[in-house]
């Protein structure tokens, strides 16, 4: 019996591993991404710088003018003379008191001179010389009231009425007055009103008193072709008591 030789083994193919090939990178999808997260960041920080600037420029934009420039502040204890008065002398004092006189002068508020008026003090005599204000009073009475004086002549003492009553008379008659000019020297001076015909005055005797200036009296009438009135000679202050 022939030996049998063992059949040979059928030979395996040899198979290589078949790798899948890598997908080729997803640019048509990643580019758009890109580019809308950059335009989205773009967006948020202008809207960021956008939300503190704006404020910023309008609190420029509203800050008053008036910041820049430098200020001045007024001590509220010193008396500050009316804005758009005039005043002709160097003392404060004085000049209130004139800004309010040329006020009650245009108002026709003549009861406002008396804020600057002394009371007199009258002890009536009727033998004596006549005082408005002791009309009809009994011998030894005493009022008070409101000196009148009229220039070159006598002068008279006037209830509160009364004096209101006679000046209104008296600028009806002969004004209207406009301011002429003031002066003042130590405790002394004169403020002074003429008519457009210069030939009556409305004058303001007047002394310091303490930290004002009062009057005794309201001087009226004509000048007499005294030119003192207009050219403000210094004998005005004679005028003072």
């Amino acid at each position: 019996m022939e030996d049998q030789k063992p059949s040979p083994e059928p030979i395996q193919p040899v198979r290589t591993p078949v790798v899948p090939p890598r997908p080729a990178f997803p640019w048509g999808i990643v580019v758009p991404v890109i580019v809308a997260a950059a335009v989205l960041s773009v967006g948020i920080t202008l809207f960021l710088v956008k939300g503190s600037f704006v404020p910023f420029l309008s609190q420029i934009k509203n800050t008053p003018s008036s910041v820049k420039k430098s200020q001045t502040t007024v001590p509220t204890d010193i008396p500050v003379i009316p804005t758009g008065t005039t005043c002709d002398v160097s003392d404060n004092a004085f000049c209130i008191m004139l800004a309010d006189l040329k006020s009650a002068i245009s108002s026709k508020n003549y009861a406002g001179f008396l804020t600057y008026h002394n009371r007199q003090s009258v002890i009536c005599d009727p033998d004596g010389m006549f005082v408005a204000i002791c009309e009809e009073a009994a011998k030894g009475v005493v009022k008070q009231g409101y000196g009148l004086g009229y220039n070159e002549s006598e002068g008279t003492v006037a209830t509160k009425e009364s004096y209101v009553t006679s000046v209104s008379a008296y600028v009806k008659t002969n004004g209207p007055f406009s301011y002429q000019g003031s002066l003042v020297s130590g405790d002394k001076g004169i403020a002074v009103f003429l008519n457009p015909g210069k030939d009556h005055i409305i004058a303001f005797p007047v002394k310091r008193s303490g930290s004002t200036w009062r009057m005794d009296h309201l001087l009226l009438g004509g000048t007499f072709e005294n030119e003192a009135f207009t050219t403000l000679s210094n004998s005005l202050l004679d005028l003072v008591p």
